[in-house]
């Protein structure tokens, strides 16, 4: 009699919806088959007292997700199974809810696929990620974009997770293009942002301004509603937010029906980023707790998957903190005593990680020695020097077996992505200059004297050859102001001076000068679009961040972001009095063919990092040549 009563009541379905969760929550208890089969009547019921755009029908889908995976669970019926996905899919769809909500939802959703192996898996990561784009795409700063995907912590793992369940598919092409764009999430999207945006100004300058409008709104009704205590204040601005948002994908939509816009704001598919490798091939490197495995983007053709069966995902997080320890125990080592330690980990990154791939590079792809390729780590491996790995093998006739960097000449890219824009940005050549800027005697607070920075500077500066454009900035000159200027006024910089990585906030790690930080936010606030090669003798300045490790936000990324097409950069501390013999070997490699009046390549900063760190062998450490690692082109 009750649900009779119920049902012409106006507000019947909501009533129907509580009576169905509170039968839900009491099968948790019981047990009781008809508690469930009651509870998807009544949401059954109270979809059919609402219009198809009512709000109210996301949560009554989201109902009865639990109740059918609670049916499916009691009677094993994979129809109930298929019924709970079928309900968490038009949850995740359904327009009258902002992204944050359908972003909880998507994730829902790629929870009970996983975890019931359900063949939708990969639709829900493609939904997730879809909605975390748009999302983002509405914040208007860089900062705003990370602290909004910050607050998402449990989509810390789903890049490299969306790929894993790609490669289980069968479908790498598609792997690849999850990690792209999961991946880079910040930076791919600032880069799709930039110049769509200005083109479609160009063409349609009315559709702009409606879209630059409404993202604005849209990210100050998000940013108001989280602020607000007032119940029916807070239902008010939560009603407004969904309006808004329904208006900006219509908004998209109509800029996507132009011809030249179809791809506006959406990733770019797998032919887009093949063309990073153009040069050579490029690695991705995923691990992820379901499988840890590499994907190899040849110069053409399909991608090649090797797995990588003795890696799981808590040994290489554990494999990355022995380096780090390892790493931290040489400070206090003589120059010439064995880094036994870091021997040990370099061979296991070998023969566990490095060699599978170089078989595949070798036989598969008949790659040349000396070849160029590209490593791109994600998650744990962003914190392992890949590029070091080494059997230290010596044979019965005294040969010794070759390491990575014996074979190939290595860089990293942040992404296919990042690596792709470098290479277009190329073709815009201009009047070469090259500026060398450090800072041995920062503020007081702010870092120990670098006492070999002054006469790193000196010796860059005599490398260079007379002919070319050079200038020297230092001391008390070597101000925020003046180091920004000098990038964006030169095509080349070598900077010596600290550089701190903020782990938790990576849009405020800095290279510090005599008054201000010059910061990384700083850095990409500004396009630099001359900008060629950059040498960073700082310390850490590829190291990522904590809250949003794959997005590699770090100092070195941020410069081949503005505009630096090629980065030569550090993992952990450098000891400044050492680090001299690289960057003298590494320079003399460099303006070798300077000398006879060409001009500087940056393409050939790789193969000059990896000849020096071959020269000075004697001279310096094994932790203190590995530390120097190339980024881009």
């Amino acid at each position: 009699s009750l649900q009779l009563t119920l049902r012409y009541h106006p507000e019947c379905h909501v009533a129907l919806f509580h009576l169905s969760s509170a039968l839900c929550s009491r099968f948790t208890r019981t047990w009781e088959n008809e508690d469930v089969k009651e509870a998807i009547t009544l949401c059954q019921e109270s979809l059919v007292a609402l219009s198809s755009f009512h709000p109210n029908r996301h949560f009554i889908y989201m109902e009865l997700m639990k109740a059918y995976l609670y049916r499916y669970q009691i009677l094993q019926d994979p129809d109930y199974l298929s019924l709970a996905i079928e309900n968490v899919r038009l949850a995740s769809k359904h327009p009258t809810q902002g992204f944050p909500r359908r972003i909880h939802t998507a994730r829902e959703w790629v929870f009970v696929a996983e975890w019931y192996s359900h063949t939708s898996a990969l639709e829900a990561y493609n939904i997730f990620f879809e909605l975390l784009d748009a999302h983002l795409a509405t914040r208007s700063s860089a900062t705003s974009q990370h602290e909004t995907a910050v607050s998402f912590h449990y989509a810390r793992t789903l890049p490299v997770d969306a790929a894993s369940c790609a490669i289980r598919s069968g479908n790498l092409r598609h792997a690849v293009e999850l990690i792209e764009q999961g991946r880079g999430q910040q930076w791919s999207l600032a880069s799709r942002l930039r110049t769509p945006v200005e083109d479609l100004e160009s063409a349609n300058p009315t559709l702009a301004r409606n879209y630059l409008e409404l993202s604005k709104r849209v990210s100050n009704a998000a940013q108001s509603s989280a602020t607000i205590t007032d119940r029916v204040a807070a239902d008010r601005a939560a009603t407004e937010y969904r309006r808004l948002t329904r208006q900006w994908e219509a908004a998209v939509a109509e800029i996507r029906d132009l011809r030249a816009f179809s791809r506006f704001l959406l990733p770019p598919s797998y032919k887009d980023v093949q063309v990073a490798a153009r040069q050579g091939p490029v690695i991705i490197l995923i691990a992820s707790k379901y499988s840890c495995s590499a994907i190899i983007v040849p110069t053409s053709g399909d991608p090649h998957h090797v797995p990588l069966p003795s890696v799981s995902l808590a040994e290489l997080t554990n494999l990355k903190d022995r380096f780090a320890r390892a790493i931290r125990h040489t400070s206090g080592m003589g120059p010439k005593l064995p880094r036994n330690d870091l021997i040990v980990l370099l061979r296991m990154v070998w023969y566990e990680i490095m060699l599978p791939i170089v078989n595949v590079l070798e036989h598969a792809l008949k790659l040349k020695r000396y070849s160029r390729i590209w490593l791109c780590p994600t998650a744990a491996f962003t914190s392992i020097p890949l590029h070091a790995a080494h059997p230290f093998k010596t044979n019965a006739d005294r040969s010794k077996d070759p390491c990575l960097e014996d074979l190939y000449i290595c860089s990293y890219t942040p992404t296919l992505s990042a690596l792709v824009r470098s290479r277009q940005m190329m073709q815009k050549r201009v009047t070469p200059s090259f500026v060398t800027i450090g800072q041995s005697k920062p503020g007081a607070g702010k870092g120990k004297a670098l006492l070999a920075v002054d006469s790193e500077l000196e010796l860059v500066h005599k490398l260079i050859p007379a002919t070319a454009n050079r200038t020297t900035i230092s001391g008390d000159a070597a101000t925020q102001a003046g180091a920004h200027d000098a990038l964006q006024q030169n095509t080349r910089v070598h900077l010596a001076c600290h550089g701190k990585q903020d782990r938790t906030q990576p849009y405020n790690s800095h290279f510090v000068m005599r008054d201000e930080h010059l910061t990384l936010l700083d850095i990409m606030e500004r396009d630099i679009p001359h900008a060629e090669f950059a040498f960073l003798s700082a310390c850490h300045t590829a190291v990522g961040d904590e809250e949003t490790p794959d997005e590699v936000i770090h100092l070195a990324a941020g410069l081949q972001f503005s505009g630096f097409k090629s980065v030569v950069v550090t993992l952990w501390e450098v000891d400044d009095a050492v680090a001299k013999h690289i960057v003298e070997a590494f320079y003399k490699d460099m303006f070798k063919d300077l000398e006879d009046g060409g001009v500087m390549d940056c393409t050939k900063a790789a193969w000059a990092l990896n000849r020096a760190t071959h020269a000075v062998k004697t001279k310096v450490p094994l932790e203190q040549r590995m530390v120097f690692v190339h980024i881009g082109v």
